[in-house]
């Protein structure tokens, strides 16, 4: 299979590929782990959402523990529009606490977007004070200059979402080197289907020695792309994968197909790719069986 080929190449070793899961939407973390379980070995690693696009479920750090205990080393993504700088402190010290070392910081959806639009979000952080938290976390200092009893140690990632607009995504990019001075060791950008986007970040992530992972979106339907295209700020989806959609013989099948062509695109791009959980469910063993995983 050509999207197995390229990803599994020896010319790729170096590449990684991550797992982004959701928590449960209630207490019981059984199918999450079962789900982790199934794809050990598979993947380098697993990463954990904070209720991803403002949908609310269970805090990472629950689920980081439960893949602690099965041998994981996860990545937790912790974003600031649910807390203020009191609660982004206190739950950092928290994952730190529990051995979490690995953490992805976000800024975070609209909860417009998500299960509870009537929610307000707290306006107290943005991407570069999150960054000066944990920097200060790090050093063994809060955010107000207090000494902590023991130091956090996180290594440090952070996500940025992608635009349709040229100039606004050529000014994040700028923006790894404001990322380099803060200790940030990578960088993963939102879906886009456009590498033309993507490759804007390049020479950035190379000057910076920052790791570039990209993201892979699985499309569920030729009306889900529609959708995504007539949404303002977004990245459209060229239509060579529109039609890739609509001229598949098994429909259920054909994002899944989409997906691993994109990621054969992606591979030699950057540093690795993260499969993200949205429209991905319980089908990620079928999908990484398809990409030679």
């Amino acid at each position: 299979m050509d999207a197995a080929q390229e990803i599994s190449s020896p010319a790729q070793k170096k590449f990684s590929l991550i797992a982004e899961m959701d928590p449960p939407k209630g207490v019981n973390l059984q199918g999450f782990v079962d789900t982790a379980l199934q794809v050990r070995g598979r993947v380098d690693a697993v990463r954990v959402t904070d209720c991803e696009h403002a949908i609310m479920r269970m805090s990472p750090i629950a689920p980081c523990l439960a893949l602690q205990d099965k041998g994981y080393e996860p990545e937790m993504i912790i974003t600031g529009r649910d807390r203020n700088r009191i609660s982004f402190q206190a739950d950092l010290l928290s994952a730190a606490a529990l051995g979490i070392k690995k953490i992805v910081i976000k800024e975070g959806h609209d909860p417009a977007e998500g299960d509870q639009p009537v929610a307000r979000t707290s306006g107290d952080l943005d991407l570069e004070s999150m960054l000066q938290c944990v920097a200060a976390l790090n050093s063994g200092r809060d955010l107000a200059g207090e000494s902590l009893d023991g130091a956090t140690d996180f290594q440090v990632g952070v996500a940025i979402e992608l635009s349709d607009d040229v100039n606004l995504n050529r000014e994040r990019a700028e923006y790894f080197k404001k990322l380099a001075v803060y200790g940030v060791q990578s960088v993963t950008l939102g879906p886009s289907y456009d590498i033309n986007i993507i490759e804007q970040f390049l020479p950035f992530a190379e000057e910076t020695k920052i790791k570039l992972y990209t993201s892979v979106m699985f499309l569920k339907s030729v009306t889900m792309i529609r959708y995504l295209n007539n949404l303002p700020g977004v990245p459209s989806i060229p239509n060579e994968f529109l039609k890739k959609m609509m001229q598949a013989p098994v429909k259920k099948d054909a994002g899944m197909q989409v997906a691993a062509d994109l990621c054969k695109e992606l591979a030699p791009m950057g540093d690795g790719i993260v499969l993200l959980a949205i429209g991905l469910k319980d089908k990620l063993p079928e999908f990484l069986d398809i990409i030679g995983r």
